[in-house]
C-alpha cells in the first residue's frame, strides 16, 4: 500500500512539474498587470544550476501559470549557444526569462564575467535585464563589514556606470540587487545602497529584493526607510525578488512580510515595474518545493483578490 501511495504521489508531482498542458497565467485581480515568476535557484537542491535543469524550471513555469523565471548563471558559465537554445525553448513554452549573475561590482573578475554574461542576457525575451550583485568579495572576506568605504564606493560607481552604459548599447538594462551592504551610510566614511544609486548615472537599474533589507543586510532597515528607497527608484527597477522576511529570516512560502507587499506592489504598478519573482528558502524535497510555490500563489491571489 505504501509503495502504491508513494508511486501515486510521485506521479502527481511529476505531472505538476512536467505536465502536457500549459496553465493559464497567474493573475492578481488587484494588480492584474504584474507578471508573476520565480527564481530557478528555488529548486537548486533538486535541480542544480545548468542548462537541462533550467529547462525543467521553464516547464514548471509553463505548467503552473508563471509568466517568467530568473535563470541564475553565477559566473556566466553557460555558453552563448546554450543560452540561445534556452531562449528558444522558453519562447516555445510562453515563458519569459531574466538572466542573472552573482558577480559583485568590486570583484577582480567582474569585467571578464560581465562581458560573457552580456552576450548571454541579450538573447532572452523578458524584462531585458542583466543582473549582478552590488556587494562582492569585499564583504565575503570580512564578516564584520557593513558598508563600503569612500574609495570602494568610487570604484563601484565607476564600474556600475560603465556596465550600465554597455548594457544600454545592446538594448538591456543593467540592474544591481540590494544585498549585505547597509541601506545607507553616514555619507562621510561609510556608504551603502543609497549612496551607490545616488551617485551612479541613470542607466543603472535596480533589482529589488523585498526581503534583503530585513534578512541579508548586515544592518537591518526600518520598513519605512526601505519603502522610501523603493519608491524613489521605482522607475529604474527592472524586476523584483519577492521574498518574505519574518523575524529577519527568509520563509519557505510567500506570506506577510515586514514591509507589506501591498505598499511595494502599489509602487510597482505606478512605475510599470511588472516582473515579480518568488524567491523561497529551499526545502529538502521536490514535492515540498512544488507545494511551497503553489501555496505562495494561493496567498497572493487571496491577499490581492481586489
Amino acid at each position: 500500500m505504501k509503495r502504491v501511495l508513494g508511486a501515486v504521489i510521485g506521479l502527481v508531482v511529476l505531472s505538476m512539474v512536467c505536465g502536457a498542458f500549459a496553465a493559464d497565467k497567474i493573475v492578481l485581480p488587484k494588480y492584474p498587470e504584474l507578471k508573476i515568476g520565480f527564481l530557478n535557484v528555488n529548486f537548486i537542491k533538486q535541480w542544480p544550476l545548468g542548462m537541462e535543469n533550467a529547462k525543467k524550471s521553464i516547464d514548471f513555469a509553463n505548467q503552473n501559470g508563471f509568466a517568467w523565471i530568473e535563470i541564475r548563471d553565477p559566473f556566466a558559465m553557460l555558453k552563448l549557444s546554450e543560452c540561445t537554445e534556452l531562449a528558444a525553448y522558453a519562447k516555445s513554452k510562453g515563458v519569459e526569462v531574466a538572466y542573472a549573475m552573482n558577480i559583485g561590482l568590486l570583484d577582480s573578475n567582474f569585467w571578464e564575467v560581465f562581458s560573457r554574461g552580456l552576450a548571454n542576457a541579450a538573447v532572452f525575451e523578458g524584462p531585458r535585464t542583466i543582473r549582478t550583485a552590488g556587494p562582492g568579495m569585499e564583504f565575503v572576506n570580512n564578516e564584520k563589514k557593513t558598508h563600503w568605504t569612500f574609495a570602494e564606493l568610487q570604484k563601484a560607481v565607476e564600474t556600475a556606470n560603465q556596465a550600465a552604459n554597455l548594457a544600454k548599447m545592446v538594448g538591456l538594462q543593467y540592474v544591481v540587487e540590494n544585498g549585505v551592504e547597509a541601506l545607507k551610510g553616514d555619507g562621510v566614511s561609510t556608504f551603502g545602497t543609497v549612496e551607490l544609486f545616488g551617485n551612479a548615472n541613470s542607466n543603472l537599474g535596480f533589482q529589488l529584493d523585498t526581503g534583503n533589507f530585513f534578512i541579508v543586510s548586515r544592518v537591518f532597515s526600518k520598513p519605512e526607510d526601505a519603502l522610501a528607497f523603493i519608491d524613489k527608484y521605482g522607475a529604474r527597477t527592472g524586476y523584483m525578488h519577492l521574498k518574505t522576511s519574518k523575524d529577519h529570516k527568509i520563509q519557505m512560502v510567500i506570506g506577510d512580510n515586514e514591509l507589506d507587499f501591498d505598499k511595494i506592489f502599489a509602487v510597482a504598478a505606478k512605475n510599470k515595474m511588472l516582473y515579480v519573482g518568488f524567491e523561497l528558502d529551499q526545502p529538502p524535497t521536490l514535492d515540498e518545493a512544488v507545494q511551497n510555490h503553489l501555496k505562495s500563489i494561493t496567498y497572493l491571489k487571496e491577499k490581492f483578490a481586489k
